[in-house]
């Protein structure tokens, strides 16, 4: 209570300070003349919006709205649109809404900019009221508006009344509506790009309804709907794989884009291997936009809600093969070259890695880093500046059959074996530090502790080569 109680006043002396006050003077006696026509001015003379104009003066935001110079652009609902929230809310009058929630709703209704009825486009605008995503940080909540039969609609049911009513500090749209905070399915319902999705995930899945009302932050993706309807309607689920499909799209807490970094999140789906659940991972490139898996990008970012967010994609994305992330992670473009390059292809090292039904899976990868290839070909071939290419077929092989260990899924906390056996021979291993050592002694560190899944097993990233006997 004491976060959002500074929040709230933090945002009040913010708006205080980018008011500007604009002085009329005359040249004999500097007389200063104050304007008559703010947004609170309107709406003290005008009755049909005495109810909005209560709530305004309970969280004290009359002092912000008034004066005669800003580029507010306020969506006013009229007497009887605040009447309908306060029955559909069991509430008997604006006094009785609790003081964070109303301060909330009158900066829900509130724009940093002058927008004429004409200049809204449709897509999502970011309002004044805020939500936090750190004890310091907040982000603002998003506004849906659709201008879809030269209409203009805000969150799917919300209309205008009176239009462009010019005011000192900026502009003022009489609206049909109250429009409560925005969760995440008040954008799902209405955003007609979001909605077959959404439809299809509540017929699917058991769980989605409550990633969406719950009070917890989630993230949620989703795929356009042209992409997602033509996707659908060519494949075919059983009732567990639409399950996990569709708790591949939703991530625990608030991910939004200015905060996340490039690597792996994980989401709500899993696997189950060796009868246990394992939580499926996804993979976000950051350095060429915002690319999941190597395959969709996020193309209408941050649609910030009262319980989380929705990212929404050009793209469907399947759960994940090791082969998927082998593509997707930019540490490990030298080992997809190695395990592809044309002489490989006997080895069907990529089949292997993106099939999910072998009888030799689950995989168990220990995937050299980019680095760890540039080190391996100083230490092979010290006298000339030497490339991949410069490995021979028999020699290339070698060396990835030690990185590739059929039939086991390896979890460092509860591997009790000294060794791992791959198919090119047995090394050792220490989950402790955590490592793994070659025959040659050469130990390479794993990099990170917990295992990255996939459908059809998992991988480590080490930072050296493994090598057969040298």
């Amino acid at each position: 209570m004491m976060n959002k109680f500074i929040l709230k006043i933090t945002k009040l002396l913010f708006l205080s300070v980018i008011i500007t006050t604009v002085f009329a003077c005359d040249d004999d006696d500097n007389r200063i003349i104050e304007g008559t026509n703010s947004i609170v001015n309107y709406m003290e003379r005008e009755p049909r919006f005495s109810l909005f104009h209560e709530l305004v003066v309970r969280t004290e935001l009359d002092a912000v709205l008034d004066g005669n110079s800003g580029t507010y652009t306020i969506l006013a609902p009229n007497n009887n649109a605040v009447e309908t929230y306060l029955a559909e809310n069991s509430f008997g009058s604006i006094q009785e809404i609790p003081e964070d929630l109303a301060f909330d709703l009158v900066y829900y209704h509130l724009l940093e900019t002058i927008n004429t009825q004409e200049s809204f486009t449709t897509g999502y605008l970011r309002t004044l009221s805020e939500i936090p995503v750190t004890d310091t940080t907040t982000t603002n909540l998003s506004l849906l508006v659709n201008t879809a039969n030269n209409e203009v609609r805000f969150n799917g049911d919300t209309e205008f009344v009176n239009a462009n009513i010019e005011v000192d500090n900026g502009m003022m749209h009489e609206i049909n509506k109250m429009m409560a905070l925005p969760s995440l399915e008040t954008f799902m319902q209405a955003d007609s790009n979001l909605t077959p999705f959404y439809n299809e995930a509540l017929a699917n899945n058991t769980d989605f309804q409550g990633y969406l009302s719950s009070e917890d932050y989630h993230t949620i993706l989703v795929p356009s709907a042209d992409n997602f309807t033509n996707f659908w309607s060519n494949n075919s689920f059983t009732s567990a794989e639409a399950e996990q499909f569709f708790n591949y799209y939703v991530q625990d807490s608030l991910n939004i884009t200015s905060r996340v970094n490039q690597g792996y999140i994980n989401t709500k789906a899993s696997v189950n291997l060796d009868n246990e659940e394992k939580t499926l991972p996804i993979y976000l490139n950051t350095q060429v936009g915002l690319l999941l898996n190597n395959t969709s990008s996020i193309t209408v970012q941050d649609i910030v809600t009262t319980n989380g967010v929705i990212h929404s994609l050009d793209e469907v994305i399947t759960l994940p093969t090791l082969a998927d992330f082998m593509y997707a992670d930019l540490e490990l473009t030298t080992f997809v070259e190695a395990i592809s390059r044309d002489d490989m292809t006997t080895e069907n090292y990529l089949e292997r890695l993106n099939n999910t039904n072998s009888t030799n899976s689950p995989f168990t990868i220990f995937a050299p880093t980019n680095q760890a290839f540039e080190d391996v070909l100083l230490e092979l071939f010290p006298e000339q500046n030497a490339s991949l290419e410069d490995i021979e077929t028999l020699d290339l092989v070698s060396i990835l059959n030690l990185h590739i260990a059929e039939n086991l899924n390896l979890e460092l906390d509860d591997y009790t074996s000294s060794t791992v056996n791959t198919l090119g021979g047995t090394i050792e291993i220490d989950t402790t530090i955590p490592s793994v050592t070659d025959v040659n002694d050469r130990e390479a560190l794993i990099l990170q502790q917990n295992a990255i899944q996939t459908l059809n097993g998992v991988f480590y990233k080490i930072d050296t080569v493994l090598l057969p006997q040298l």
